[in-house]
This record gives structure tokens, C-alpha cells and sequence, in this order.
């Protein structure tokens, strides 16, 4: 049996010592603070740029009208026989040869004049010719021949069909912004905040279990290099030691959680008091219905994590060997991470379903199909009994592990010793 006053002890000291760790205060406070600096940066920055807009698009204007004034007259050279001399209101004078219309240009009665190939039919080749480098010009000088060729080659053409030839598309996109429910319905989706959504959870709870995770084996480790162990180890039993550990920890990662969930809603407050849009924030749906399951499976990835990082501290004799290990339980319990794509696109699809029931990967998995649509309730509460009964077989090899002669060690056991180590 646990002696409870002995637990208490451990977990009053890992509290204590762990909660004052720059790291996990950073982690905690920082990043929160980090990301409001960031808002108002950016409602500074759109407000700046609002402020700037009718000054800039009043410049456009100006340039544009400069552009549109750049070509008053122009002449052309038909060398095709297709366009003949346009009427009394056109800004275009033909001429029979190039050297007539050089010496009109030279003169200054015209601004520019194009060439019109023989074969332009076939090759749609203009050349315009200009007395200078004229930015203005470049950019709408080929307006006035345009017209010209459009209205030649389109006069026995239906005028509203020749305006949609002007006009081929008139294109608006799209998207199938719905998802299916659980009961067969549809809701309108999101992507930016379906991402954001997604993202946000499962990065903070990979962040939540392995942060709060990887300080529990390094207070293990650091005990049993400083030889603190065995001062330890002579008043407490070893469980006692690692329940405390854990249990200590597990409630910062909470803490944690709990503060990033109350600076999200906070951030996403503040958008929408400021005025703050183009952000995934303003339409973010935070998934109240399930969030008591978010933490449900946090905690139970917490204690598999928990279960893993402290037989590996256990058995480790230095922070070098102890991550080495570590990653054999942290890579593929990051892979739903990898597919964050599919489970905004489909978060009911036969891989996102097999992720979220497999006990390694389930914490995370379910997690982000919990975020964004309604998973089945059986799912649910197979993959918890799965992931539940990994965790009361990983806390028995952790107990079995964690004892006396595993924590004294001088050397990390071999694999061969493990068994041995499980049975006795």
C-alpha cells in the first residue's frame, strides 16, 4: 500500500521545485504573452496601412490618368490589307508606308505608331514604335490598336457576344466549405480556423504532455546522478516516489493547458473588441461540447508519457542516454501531426479513425478530430478503454521497473535483463 504522507511529500516537492523552472514559466506565461504582443503588433501595422490606403490609391489614380493622357494620337501601317482607315473620332491615322508615319512621329502630330505584320493573322504580331523610353505609354500604348483590330475583325459579330469575348470569365471560386456530422447534417466550415483549431490543440498538447514528461525523467535522472536517489530510496518506496512525481507534474501540465485554453479565448476576445479581421481568430468556434474529453485524453496521454519517461529515467544513468530513449514512445505518438491535412479534410477517414483508436498515437488523434467534427460515440470510448488499458499495463512495467536495484544501477540494463527485471 502507498503511504499517502509520503506521496504527499514528493508531490508538495516536485511541485515546488518544477512550477519556479524558467522553461515551463516561459512555456506557460510567455508564450500567451508573446502571442497578445503579436495582435496588437498587427492591429498597429493594419491600422498604419489603412491610414496610408487613400493616399496610395490616390496616387494610382493620378498615375493612371497620366498612363491613359501618355497616348493622345497615334498612326498605324496596315502591311495585312485586314483594318482600313478608322472613323473621324478614332485617335489612330492610317498610312500607306513606315516612312510616312516616322516622319508624323518626328513631326510630334502623332505620339506613336504600330506596324501591323503581313502574316498577323497567323503570328498576331504588332509592332509599336515610340520617340522614347515612355513608361506610361508602354504600359496602355497598346490600348487604341486593340480597339481598333477588335472592332475590325468583330463588326459582323453580335455585340453581346462580342462583349463576352472581351470579357471571356467572369470567375468566382468556390469552395465546399462543408463537413458531415455525426448525425448526417452539414455546417459550414472554415479552413483558416479549422487549421488554427487543429493545429493549436494538438501542438499544445504535444507540448503539455512531453514538456511536463521530459522534466519528470530529468528529476529522476538528475536525482540519481546527484546520488540523491539513495538518500530517497531509504525512506520512501520507490512507487511512492514515482506516483508522487507523477502526479505533481501531471497537475503543472494541466495548469498549463488551462492557462494556454484562457489566453486563446482571451486572444480571440481581444480580435473582436479591436475590430482585428484576417486573422483565423475571427472565426473561431472553440469546441466547448467536447472539451472535457480534450482533457480526458490528455490526462490519459499524460499518464502513458508519464508511465514511459519514468522507466526510462529509471533505467538511464545520464541526461545523454535518457532522450535517446525517449524518442521510441514520442515519434510515433507524433505522427497524427504528420496528417494534419487530412483530418481537417476528412476527419472521419478509415486513417484518421485507425490513428485516433490506436493507444499510441490516440491522444493526439482524437484530439484533433475532436476539434472539428463529431466523432462517433463508440469511437470515443473504445479508443479511451484502449488507451486506458495501455496505460494500467505501462504504470505495472513502471512500478516493476522503478524499484531499488533499477534506480542504483550503475549501468543501463540490457534487453535481455528487462523480463528479468519485470518478474522479480
Amino acid at each position: 500500500m502507498l503511504n499517502f504522507n509520503h506521496l504527499w511529500l514528493v508531490f508538495h516537492y516536485e511541485l515546488r521545485r518544477q512550477v519556479g523552472r524558467r522553461g515551463y514559466l516561459f512555456m506557460t506565461l510567455g508564450i500567451p504573452l508573446i502571442a497578445f504582443v503579436l495582435l496588437f503588433g498587427y492591429k498597429v501595422i493594419t491600422d498604419m496601412n489603412a491610414a496610408n490606403a487613400p493616399q496610395e490609391q490616390q496616387a494610382q489614380q493620378d498615375d493612371g490618368a497620366n498612363f491613359a493622357q501618355a497616348i493622345r494620337s497615334a498612326g498605324y501601317v496596315d502591311f495585312s490589307g485586314l483594318f482600313p482607315a478608322p472613323g473621324a473620332n478614332s485617335i489612330l491615322t492610317r498610312y500607306d508606308d513606315e516612312t510616312a508615319a516616322r516622319a508624323a512621329l518626328e513631326a510630334g502630330t502623332i505620339d506613336a505608331y504600330y506596324i501591323i505584320s503581313a502574316d498577323y493573322l497567323e503570328s498576331g504580331e504588332v509592332t509599336m514604335v515610340l520617340p522614347s523610353m515612355e513608361f506610361g505609354a508602354m504600359v496602355t500604348g497598346d490600348a487604341p490598336i486593340e480597339q481598333l483590330i477588335f472592332d475590325t475583325l468583330g463588326a459582323d459579330i453580335n455585340p453581346a457576344l462580342l462583349l463576352r469575348l472581351r470579357t471571356p470569365t467572369s470567375t468566382v471560386i468556390e469552395v465546399d466549405t462543408a463537413r458531415a456530422t455525426q448525425d448526417g447534417d452539414s455546417v459550414e466550415r472554415n479552413f483558416g480556423a479549422d487549421f488554427g483549431m487543429v493545429y493549436i490543440f494538438a501542438l499544445a498538447l504535444m507540448l503539455g504532455v512531453f514538456t511536463t514528461n521530459g522534466y519528470l525523467m530529468q528529476s529522476v535522472i538528475d536525482e540519481k546522478e546527484s546520488r540523491l536517489i539513495e538518500i530517497l530510496i531509504s525512506s520512501i518506496r520507490p512507487t511512492e516516489l514515482l506516483a508522487g512525481k507523477i502526479l505533481a507534474l501531471g497537475l503543472l501540465g494541466l495548469l498549463q493547458i488551462v492557462v494556454w485554453l484562457g489566453a486563446l479565448i482571451g486572444l480571440a476576445a481581444t480580435a473582436q473588441q479591436l475590430g482585428i479581421t484576417g486573422t483565423f481568430l475571427n472565426n473561431l468556434a472553440l469546441p466547448w461540447a467536447t472539451l472535457p474529453l480534450i482533457l480526458l485524453f490528455f490526462v490519459l496521454g499524460y499518464l502513458f508519457f508519464a508511465a514511459a519517461y519514468g522507466m526510462i529515467g529509471a533505467l538511464s544513468n545520464s541526461m545523454q542516454e535518457g532522450p535517446q530513449y525517449a524518442v521510441i514512445f514520442t515519434l510515433p505518438a507524433a505522427i497524427p501531426l504528420y496528417f494534419i491535412g487530412l483530418f481537417i479534410d476528412a476527419p472521419n477517414d478509415t486513417l484518421a479513425v485507425v490513428l485516433s483508436l490506436v493507444p499510441i498515437t490516440a491522444p493526439m488523434a482524437m484530439v484533433q478530430r475532436l476539434v472539428i467534427t463529431a466523432v462517433p460515440a463508440l469511437e470515443i470510448i473504445i479508443s479511451v478503454l484502449l488507451l486506458l488499458a495501455l496505460d494500467i499495463f505501462m504504470m505495472w512495467m513502471a512500478g516493476k521497473l522503478f524499484r531499488v536495484q533499477s534506480l542504483l544501477a550503475g549501468q543501463l540494463p540490457k534487453l535481455r535483463d528487462i523480463p528479468k527485471l519485470l518478474r522479480g
